[in-house]
């Protein structure tokens, strides 16, 4: 009989060892790598949430519109993937899609906010510039009326000239509670209502002047 070879076992048992570590580690990995895919997106649905939030926050659904629903839509299409995998089998979950859906709802939402943040500044410069147009023609308006000429059958026509720049005051004295609101498309449509208003009593009044050739005494 051969007598045994004692390092020999060592090594092939230290062999057999190194190998066991190895395949456990790779099984270990395998298995990390299958729980990260399989683990639901709950912080990348939140912080989309956030970013959506923080997007309507700053007035993108009226000075945003089409960039807030792409990321909407966006983030509709995260929830129907995390839906699609929540369904299926344990092992063959993966919702790497879904979070890489949810990243570009961020940036998209992200993208919104700074739309909106510049087109709300633009929208209140111009509605600014709105009101003061409005609170001149009104004026212009005002001073004309008070040259109109009076007499037989004018008194009908002023009066209903006095109700139309009534209106336009009453309008105009709701423009500031809006601006407080930041509706600055809201301002601009009342000055650009109440300047129409003061333009059109201006021309009636202009017609009537040049018609009888006359002012009204002061």
């Amino acid at each position: 009989m051969f007598p045994l070879n004692h390092e020999g076992g060592k090594l092939t048992n230290m062999g057999n060892m190194i190998q066991s570590f190895k395949t456990g580690a790779l099984v270990l990995l395998f298995g990390t790598m299958i729980m990260a895919c399989a683990e639901k997106p709950i912080q990348g649905t939140d912080s989309a949430l956030q970013a959506l939030q923080a997007a309507k926050q700053a007035g993108a659904a009226e000075y945003a519109p089409e960039s807030l629903r792409v990321a909407e839509d966006e983030y509709q299409k995260a929830q129907e993937e995390i839906a699609v995998q929540d369904d299926a089998f344990m092992l063959t979950r993966n919702y790497e899609v879904a979070n890489a859906i949810l990243v570009k709802v961020v940036a998209d939402a992200e993208k919104a906010k700074t739309e909106s943040i510049a087109s709300k500044q633009l929208a209140k410069t111009g509605a600014e510039g709105a009101v003061v147009l409005a609170k001149t023609s009104l004026e212009e308006a005002k001073n004309q009326l008070a040259q109109a000429p009076t007499g037989k059958g004018t008194q009908a026509d002023l009066q209903a000239l006095r109700s139309d720049l009534q209106a336009a005051e009453t309008t105009l004295g709701e423009i500031d509670a809006i601006m407080a609101t930041e509706d600055y498309i809201g301002v601009k449509a009342k000055a650009e209502s109440v300047q129409a208003l003061a333009s059109r009593v201006t021309e009636q009044v202009a017609q009537a002047i040049q018609k009888t050739g006359k002012h009204k005494k002061a």
